[in-house]
């Protein structure tokens, strides 16, 4: 099988504020715990430790990822591949030059999934184990409604 050329290139965090925005979207649709209040993308702030990277794909932005980038771990914090580019094995290279990248500076990667996000069987292959459970008791469902 024929690895695919898949390149992360570091970008300035506001480059990514619409490509976050789709990406909550996604989320509203896919997560049945959390109602997202979307914001507009002028009122996304970054935290200092906040690094973000494209996807690129046949010369082409496909997704991002990105991390929080602490003192001794890497946080996944984010990422997203347009759906016109899932299930190609974009994402689980892009995740691996992730996990390489954390090599090269010593540090653990962690993340959170849902229990039944697709995404989940993709961290376990690249071998991310379940550390803690989160429970959540929705008392509010329309708490973050628009």
């Amino acid at each position: 099988m024929e690895e695919l050329e898949v390149r992360l290139e570091k970008e300035n965090n506001d480059y990514f504020r619409e490509w976050i925005i789709e990406e909550w979207k996604h989320h509203n649709t896919v997560d049945p715990v959390y109602q997202l209040r979307i914001i507009k993308p002028e009122e996304l702030t970054f935290e200092r430790n906040e690094e973000y990277y494209k996807i690129m794909f046949e010369n082409k932005m496909v997704g991002f990822i990105g991390i929080k980038n602490n003192e001794r771990e890497i946080y996944l914090y984010r990422i997203f591949i347009d759906n016109r580019y899932r299930g190609k094995g974009i994402g689980t290279i892009a995740l691996n030059k992730i996990i390489d990248m954390a090599k090269e500076q010593n540090k653990d990667i962690s993340l959170e999934v849902m229990e039944n996000n697709i995404a989940r069987k993709l961290y376990e292959r690249l071998g991310f184990k379940t550390q803690y459970r989160k429970m959540v008791l929705k008392i509010n469902d329309n708490m973050y409604a628009n």
